[in-house]
């Protein structure tokens, strides 16, 4: 199965490293604010007083404390209590509804059914502060922006106030914290719109050069190169008398490592399936093929690939891992040693199918084969049709119309690979694939302008560009806090 590109080493250390720079930057200026001059101005008249206590009282009587105060603001914008709540509103529904829907995934949940404030997220936080302390960040982050946009004089042709309306209809709002309004709502998605379009124009407006690329490979080479080899590997069971001993597969393993060339190694395992199962030749041929590996990609930590990208090894060179924890003993020939990935990324639109909703990898490719058949059936067969049907069916809802981008040919399953990568491929393309965990109907998009290599060395590029660009904006919009109307900050109701 294909999957999202991810980032490096180095590009996530990087992020990390601004992330905790940040953050720390954040706190501490947080702490000075906290340390205040109170300044008190006599009133010597008690008339004056009488009416200015009058209007608190009002003011409190008529309008809640989560819209009197801005919570945090800019020289051009502000956002109350109310409205950040809002923002909290958002980032708890999307955590609990991401982390519920992952049935593999071992992230912790709060207990819907108990206040937040009396859960802790971990040693220093509840629940409750763990989401007011997001959404601070998250509205630090939208103020910083929208100040941004204004002193650039950014123009756009959207109506966010329409936009803005446009989502709230969509959107279930009968569980919003009590105190906030349809109008906070709003307001706070107006700000959110204005700077996630700047904020996307900017980073789509990055460039990075040749030369800058080229750095960028030097400094981490493996990340971005490829090598070619075969690999089978031997799986045993020492507590089950019928299955085969981890004496027999070592025995077994070392004699394939005699295997000099890829003809050599593609014959011995042929001979060693044609003895021990009753494969068709179709099968047998299946099989076969699938022991070469073209343009595999670094695998960090895996002791396989760290022998392969080290440097060390040579083409003809071979090499055993035992991986006793699962029984399972590998071999690997070397044919070509690390190179530049200079092969084209793919795009692709997936509907995807797994065996988490489905059980089997046989309910999964059947339910998959509906889905084609209605793809089959569908009158205009454009792409975003395609992208429809992705949002219909696919399980998926991490990307909009079922889209990945820039899919490296080395980080692909042999099946997927050689579709992809066929000289006939043309946009419009579509099929079933099976995946390691399911199945997918694919839609072939194309290929990128960038080679797999410098689709790496871009992406770290810009995001680290961009990371620079959104902790200036931060240190230029200067957000204020005022803390102590931080307390009326809602998450969600009792």
């Amino acid at each position: 199965m294909a999957s999202k590109k991810k980032k490096s080493n180095k590009q996530e250390y990087m992020v990390q490293k601004r992330k905790e720079q940040r953050r720390a930057a954040a706190n501490l200026e947080r702490k000075k604010k906290k340390v205040r001059k109170i300044v008190i101005t006599t009133v010597s008249c008690a008339a004056a007083a009488a009416i200015l206590v009058g209007a608190v009282v009002a003011t409190i009587k008529y309008k809640p404390m989560m819209h009197c105060i801005s919570v945090v603001k800019t020289e051009g914008q502000t956002l109350n209590a109310a409205e950040i709540s809002f923002y909290a509103w958002q980032i708890y529904n999307t955590y609990i509804e991401t982390a519920s829907s992952d049935t593999a995934s071992t992230v912790s949940i709060p207990d819907e059914a108990l206040p937040l404030s009396e859960q802790n997220y971990n040693d220093e936080m509840t629940w409750e502060a763990y989401f007011v302390d997001s959404a601070l960040s998250y509205a630090e982050n939208v103020l910083a922006f929208n100040l941004a946009a204004q002193n650039e004089e950014y123009q756009s042709d959207t109506d966010f106030s329409k936009s803005a309306e446009s989502m709230l209809e969509s959107m279930d709002l009968s569980t919003l914290p009590d105190g906030v309004t349809q109008n906070d709502a709003k307001h706070a998605l107006e700000l959110y719109l204005i700077a996630d379009e700047f904020h996307q124009q900017k980073k789509n407006s990055i460039s990075v050069s040749e030369e800058e690329m080229e750095a960028y490979y030097e400094e981490d080479p493996k990340s971005m190169q490829v090598c070619d080899f075969m690999q089978f590997a031997f799986s045993y069971d020492d507590s089950d008398e019928t299955a085969m001993q981890s004496g027999d597969a070592e025995s077994l393993a070392r004699e394939l490592r005699r295997c000099t060339t890829q003809e050599e190694f593609e014959d011995w395992v042929y001979a060693y399936y044609k003895e021990n199962t009753t494969l068709s030749e179709d099968e047998l041929q299946t099989q076969v093929s699938s022991l070469y590996i073209e343009d595999g990609a670094y695998t960090s930590g895996d002791e396989m690939s760290e022998w392969m990208f080290s440097g060390d090894a040579q083409p003809g060179d071979s090499k055993m891992v035992n991986s006793k924890e699962n029984g399972v003993i590998s071999v690997c020939l070397l044919l070509s040693g690390p190179k530049k990935d200079e092969s084209y990324t793919v795009n692709l639109r997936q509907v995807v199918l797994t065996t988490d909703k489905y059980e089997t990898q046989q309910a999964a490719h059947d339910a998959a084969e509906k889905v084609l058949q209605e793809w089959e059936e569908t009158e205009n067969k454009t792409e975003q049709a395609f992208a429809d049907l992705a949002d219909r069916y696919s399980e998926d809802t991490s990307v909009s119309g079922g889209l990945y981008q820039n899919l490296e040919k080395g980080k692909l399953i042999p099946a997927w690979r050689e579709w992809c990568y066929d000289s006939s491929r043309t946009m419009g393309d579509v099929t079933l694939l099976d995946s390691t965990s399911g199945a997918c109907v694919v839609y072939y998009v194309g290929t990128s302008s960038l080679m797999g290599w410098e689709e790496t060395a871009n992406d770290a590029l810009v995001s680290e560009k961009y990371e620079e660009l959104q902790q200036q904006y931060q240190e230029d919009a200067n957000v204020q806090y005022t803390e102590w109307a931080e307390r009326f900050i809602k998450v969600c109701n009792p």
